[in-house]
């Protein structure tokens, strides 16, 4: 959320009907008498971050239909932090100073928690390939796979479960 927003946790039934249009004030869960103006990627994108909040928050309701649509994540960011009233769904690779984050149920967007999935809003990094890779690509898995490469994972992505 945008740091000015007194909000800092809330559960996972108010995120859906904030999303879903059902709340659509921030007086509605603690925070000041304003509209909540919901960040979101383009519709219809399928993008893997948008189809896990669908499923893990929205339980496959609708998303709201007065949402900002804003394509990629890092213009998502800018437009938060033009937003005062502004919440988006967003890759922890993409927060910055001036991006408050939200507790969830009562769970920080820490990364043991993120890592754990006791924070809802969390999905794995996936590296799809055939079953026996050659050579290169087989050396990457491997280093991506090692202390070494979760240390370089860590950086910006949850490690491996």
């Amino acid at each position: 959320m945008h740091p000015a927003n007194p909000v800092t946790s809330l559960t996972k039934q108010q995120l859906k009907a904030i999303y879903s249009g059902r709340i659509t004030n921030w007086n509605e869960v603690g925070g000041v008498d304003a509209p909540i103006v919901c960040i979101m990627r383009i519709g219809g994108t399928q993008r893997s971050l948008m189809t896990e909040f669908q499923e893990n928050i929205m339980d496959g309701a609708p998303y709201r239909t007065d949402r900002k649509e804003v394509n990629r994540q890092a213009d998502q960011v800018v437009a938060l932090l033009q937003e005062p009233y502004g919440i988006i769904a967003l890759s922890p690779t993409f927060t910055q100073p001036g991006i408050k984050t939200v507790a969830i149920e009562g769970f920080a967007a820490e990364p043991q928690l993120i890592q754990s999935g006791a924070y809802l809003l969390s999905r794995p990094l996936l590296l799809v390939l055939q079953a026996h890779p050659p050579g290169q690509v087989k050396q990457f898995i491997d280093f991506m796979l090692s202390p070494e490469g979760q240390e370089f994972v860590a950086r910006k992505f949850v490690l491996v479960r």
